[in-house]
């Protein structure tokens, strides 16, 4: 910062460059509030003295309350996609450390952005419009990333309908393992390595192995014997 007596012109900001650095002080401050004080407690009092900005001047940007929470899930949505796409950008060009990079680029922006835990485990009921869009974003980049794997004949499965359940299960996966492995004590924490290990175990060879010499009638009818 230049020093109160630099005889250098201070760069003044434009109104549309005040305005938006308002509403990124808002935006900001909410999603501190909401990782605070959960989406209930997240009230426009508490973001605008966060933001510092009067009451009044909130309506200036946007329209209610839940209009603004709506906004936050996809804002940080983009961030996480971008900062996983730079991870597998990264990553060796190989499918199987792609995937490794995919799934510890999304812990570990978790655990950057701990407010987002909050954010992911109360917005599907808080933010149902703001929740899907998520969902959707994250939904289509990784199907997207599965169906290049697959047209280069990384992945057993070749129908996209198939892929399109495996891609679900995978990131509804992460979901239960980033609330059972990472959070202890109120804070976000790294899951430990065997976490990780045992999700690119299911991922690279299956939870079954296939019986050897079984044609699949037999495998069907031993796994009905076994109830």
């Amino acid at each position: 910062m230049p020093p109160l007596n630099d005889p250098r012109p201070h760069k003044r900001l434009n109104r549309a460059q005040r305005a938006e650095a308002t509403r990124a002080k808002i935006l900001e401050a909410s999603i501190e509030a909401v990782g605070e004080y959960g989406y209930a407690g997240a009230s426009i009092a508490r973001i605008a003295d966060r933001a510092g900005i009067a009451q009044g001047t909130f309506y200036n940007y946007f329209e209610s309350r839940q209009n603004l929470l709506e906004q936050l899930l996809p804002m940080i949505s983009l961030e996480l996609l971008e900062h996983v796409r730079e991870k597998v950008m990264a990553a060796p060009d190989d499918p199987i450390a792609r995937e490794r990079a995919r799934i510890t680029g999304f812990f570990e922006f978790l655990r950057q952005t701990p407010h987002l835990f909050t954010m992911l485990h109360e917005g599907e009921f808080h933010t149902r419009i703001g929740f899907q869009k998520h969902v959707e974003m994250q939904t289509a980049s990784y199907e997207r990333a599965m169906r290049f794997e697959m047209r280069r004949g990384h992945l057993r499965v070749t129908d996209p309908a198939k892929l399109s359940v495996f891609v679900r299960m995978l990131m509804a996966s992460r979901d239960y393992i980033s609330g059972h492995f990472c959070m202890r004590d109120g804070k976000v924490v790294e899951p430990p390595d065997h976490v990780i290990d045992a999700y690119m175990d299911f991922v690279v060879g299956g939870l079954f192995k296939q019986p050897e010499g079984l044609i699949k009638g037999e495998d069907d009818h031993a796994a009905r014997r076994s109830h």
